[in-house]
């Protein structure tokens, strides 16, 4: 019972760090801080921070970047693993053993400027097409028979995916079909204006 008590305050204080979160980021409140990144040596630590669990988990992880330098000029690089640890979370709690996760970046042209894509694709179980539309908003679950356990998320952290990226001047969308997996694109200025 101790350990329900105890897991059950964490998911709690997960919840509230995430509202206070999102709410600052509607609100235009949430402060972040811009400094030039290198995309292709922070996607490489993101896969490492995540090797250990996908291996408990007998999923791969893999990593396809470009060759030479990704490059953005302005980046909130704590946001921006924020952003990444929400969609890896999801795409280990969908993807069933043996299966794989695939991390991408790519140069990219967007509103006529240079701009980084990076792609996270699972080979999980599919989002519905009727709940792609919704997937971003606050508390939406696509699916709903599922419980959550104690490492379970908040059903916030799609719609602070979205912000956060936003907030980057960028845009991040969805495909997804049952059986086939998914795949998150975002897409990122190089040079905020």
């Amino acid at each position: 019972m101790a350990q329900v008590i105890h897991d059950e305050s964490l998911r709690m204080g997960r919840l509230v760090k995430d509202l206070l979160d999102l709410a600052k980021l509607e609100n235009g409140n949430l402060e972040l801080h811009f400094r030039e990144l290198e995309v292709n040596s922070f996607l490489k630590r993101i896969q490492r921070k995540f090797a250990a669990l996908s291996k408990e988990n007998d999923i791969s992880i893999t990593c396809i970047l470009p060759e030479g330098d990704l490059l953005l000029e302005q980046a909130d690089e704590d946001r921006l693993e924020q952003v990444m640890t929400n969609l890896l979370d999801n795409a280990l709690r969908h993807t069933p053993a043996h299966a794989g996760i695939e991390i991408k970046a790519s140069k990219e042209q967007y509103k006529g400027g240079d701009a980084v894509r990076i792609e996270i694709s699972d080979q999980g179980y599919g989002i519905p097409a009727e709940d792609l539309p919704y997937i971003f908003e606050r508390f939406y679950k696509a699916d709903k028979a599922r419980t959550r356990g104690a490492s379970g998320g908040t059903g916030l952290g799609l719609s602070i995916v979205k912000n956060l990226v936003e907030a980057h001047q960028g845009t991040v969308s969805v495909r997804s079909q049952i059986g086939q997996g998914t795949t998150f694109s975002i897409m990122l200025p190089c040079r905020l204006t």
